[in-house]
């Protein structure tokens, strides 16, 4: 934990008892939250804003529980995933009881699920834009879809399954929330190391001469840089496309 991400939790946790949560609550609590933080790579301010705000967030939810008691109101959960998975995630999802209701200014799922009387939700996703895009949600619309967010050059849709199957869509023992909330597949992470291995080893090569002038050798690793973004994102977008329904 980083010194800026300690002070912050320190500062978040004693607003938490200033506001007459009980200190063990407000450490469970910080500590899920920068844990989440952590696991999303932001930094916590950035994540969930400025410590005053969400110490009033928390505590009004807090007390809606405790109003509401343990087994009422909905559960919440945020996830995200790569383009090659998310459209099977979101299925997935949906048929456990999971409504997405936004996407967050990170392109997350933002979700919930009612606890007494879940539902089933599909979803869609289309590769459109502009004036396109609204010609196509207003066609969907007639069809029960609902555009919920958009990110980049995708918009997603959800639709009640109750619209299909009518009562049939209600989950009777739905299964308890995803612990996980990020869903990145394993070639990512191993791209992007090979891009920053390459990137390393054309600075140590230009910074050893190999034969070449300074200027030579930064317009080499540009060209080669900007070259395999661009084969990666010509990849990524054509399998994403792929995977879009």
């Amino acid at each position: 934990m980083t010194g800026k991400t300690t002070a912050y939790a320190e500062r978040l946790s004693a607003l938490l008892r200033e506001r007459g949560m009980a200190p063990a609550r407000a450490e469970e609590l910080v500590a899920e939250l920068t844990a989440y933080a952590a696991e999303a790579g932001s930094p916590l301010e950035e994540e969930f804003g400025p410590a005053g705000e969400l110490a009033d967030q928390l505590t009004r939810r807090e007390g809606a529980d405790a109003v509401d008691g343990p087994g009422d109101g909905p559960d919440t959960w945020v996830w995200t995933a790569d383009a090659l998975q998310e459209v099977e995630l979101l299925a997935r999802f949906g048929g456990q009881g999971w409504e997405a209701e936004r996407l967050d200014r990170l392109g997350r799922f933002v979700c919930r699920r009612d606890r007494q009387t879940p539902l089933r939700w599909s979803y869609r996703r289309e590769t459109t834009g502009g004036r396109h895009r609204e010609q196509l949600t207003a066609r969907l619309a007639t069809e029960g879809w609902e555009l919920f967010g958009t990110w980049g050059p995708f918009a997603y849709f959800k639709r009640p399954e109750a619209a299909v199957t009518g009562p049939a869509a209600q989950l009777s023992a739905p299964p308890a929330p995803p612990r996980r909330r990020v869903y990145f597949a394993p070639w990512i992470f191993v791209t992007l190391a090979a891009a920053v291995a390459v990137a390393v080893a054309t600075v140590l090569l230009a910074g050893s001469g190999a034969g070449l002038t300074d200027g030579a050798s930064l317009a080499g690793a540009l060209v080669g840089l900007t070259a395999g973004g661009l084969l990666g994102a010509w990849a990524w977008r054509t399998a994403a496309r792929r995977h879009t329904g």
